[in-house]
């Protein structure tokens, strides 16, 4: 039979299942409602493009203008190589990533501990159809069943035609997938909101929507957070190759979170010695200062603790660096799990919703409400300007309800490495 299909897919009956996260039956060629989906491959050949993670290196030499012309386009469009990624399974198989430490600690792990279930959040808007349908997949079949209440796609007002109807026809008969659409254009941080309002689990996990799990993405996670709810876990961030889909496991981690005076932005530092020898197994998470925030767990009760995402935040920017800080200093742990590891593609150049004032009226918010005197580092670092960042009351009663520590704590106990920029010159009234 042919691999690739329009508007259709294989019978279950063609597909070797993982488990009953998988749907019923659509049967191939249902043309029925005039609804055509776009083209993808959904075969599990495993000699197939990418199987194992590998790159899919185009022939350009070989390939018609036609076929020039629509890789171009889907490149201008998507930010990545959305020609390649039509060429590979929406089920394609990936690398094991999990070590045998790692696959010891869980499996004796799970011989005493019930898991928690969880509520996967993914937020879309106008993405390629296969790397958002791949995400999706690779939650469903990587996910034991008994874990996985529900994924939730958040539609942040798309405008393309194959993310409305196609969609929901594709997914229509998954039980465990919900579409919910949003009436206009709200960016990430409240996209996530209303995701978090329409889920039902005890654990939220939130993932990009152009993602793929790996093997025991996770059991790990969720191990963690059963044994200490105050912990936010993030995975391991495996690139995905933008333009050939390769994508290979990393299992020595070296670097974890950091951030930067200047814009509060997320960076990679390396992980200091101190961190290496506290732990007492490979299979240990690191406890990170930052996440990148894209990707992470936390149990829904202590994410309501902590205020949830801060309502008057715009759009995108500040919101990760916003959590990392609160979880330390509101006596939580922000940790990066080694044994969790999910791919991701980094794009460049993507147009995100908003401005770049606003995120970094964002960060202004972040400073005023978490950072103490420290703040000032930031404002000169920033070449400060005045931005109306909404009223901060309701956020800093949180902060004071919630018994808090000081920024001065957070530098001393988890981050001593971070350096203060001490050559700044203060400007005010005199």
């Amino acid at each position: 039979p042919q691999d690739v299909l329009i508007g259709a897919r294989w019978l279950d009956s063609q597909l070797t299942l993982v488990n009953v996260n998988k749907r019923r039956p659509i049967l191939v060629q249902d043309n029925t409602d005039n609804i055509t989906l776009p083209v993808f491959v959904a075969s599990r050949n495993p000699n197939g493009p990418g199987e194992g993670g590998a790159a899919v290196v185009l022939d350009t030499h070989n390939m018609t203008h036609s076929e020039k012309a629509e890789e171009k386009a889907g490149r201008d469009l998507y930010h990545h190589n959305e020609f390649v990624s039509k060429k590979i399974s929406i089920y394609r198989s990936l690398p094991s990533c999990w070590t045998n430490t790692c696959e010891q600690f869980v499996s004796k792990e799970m011989e005493t501990l019930t898991l928690p279930e969880a509520s996967v959040i993914i937020i879309f808007n106008n993405e390629a159809w296969t790397p958002l349908v791949r995400s999706v997949h690779s939650v469903l079949d990587r996910t034991p069943p008994s874990v996985l209440r529900e994924v939730i796609l958040v539609d942040d007002k798309s405008t393309l035609e194959h993310l409305h109807a196609p969609l929901d026809k594709y997914f229509r008969e998954y039980k465990k997938v919900k579409i919910v659409r949003l009436p206009e254009r709200k960016g990430l941080i409240n996209a996530r909101l209303r995701g978090v309002e329409v889920s039902s689990a005890p654990v939220l996990v939130f993932l990009d929507s152009h993602i793929e799990c790996f093997k025991g993405w996770i059991e790990s996670m969720l191990i963690r957070i059963a044994k200490n709810p105050r912990a936010v876990i993030f995975p391991v961030l495996e690139g995905i190759d933008k333009e050939t889909f390769k994508v290979q496991c990393i299992t020595s981690q070296t670097y974890y979170g950091d951030f930067e005076w200047k814009q509060l932005f997320f960076n990679w530092i390396e992980i200091p010695q101190r961190e290496f020898k506290r732990r007492k197994s490979d299979a240990d998470s690191f406890r990170s200062p930052t996440m990148p925030g894209g990707l992470f767990a936390i149990s829904r009760q202590f994410f309501e603790h902590l205020g949830a995402y801060d309502p008057q935040m715009l759009f995108w920017g500040g919101e990760n660096i916003e959590l990392s800080f609160k979880t330390w200093m509101c006596n939580g742990s922000l940790e990066l799990d080694p044994c969790s590891h999910v791919g991701h593609v980094f794009r460049k150049g993507v147009a995100a919703v908003g401005s770049i004032n606003q995120s970094f009226r964002n960060s202004l918010r972040v400073a005023e409400i978490w950072m103490d005197d420290y703040k000032n580092y930031f404002y000169e670092r920033s070449r400060y300007r005045i931005v109306k960042i909404g009223s901060l009351s309701d956020r800093q009663g949180l902060r004071k309800s919630l018994g808090c520590k000081s920024f001065a704590w957070y530098l001393e106990n988890i981050f001593p490495e971070k350096a203060i920029p001490m050559c700044i010159v203060y400007a005010g009234e005199v």
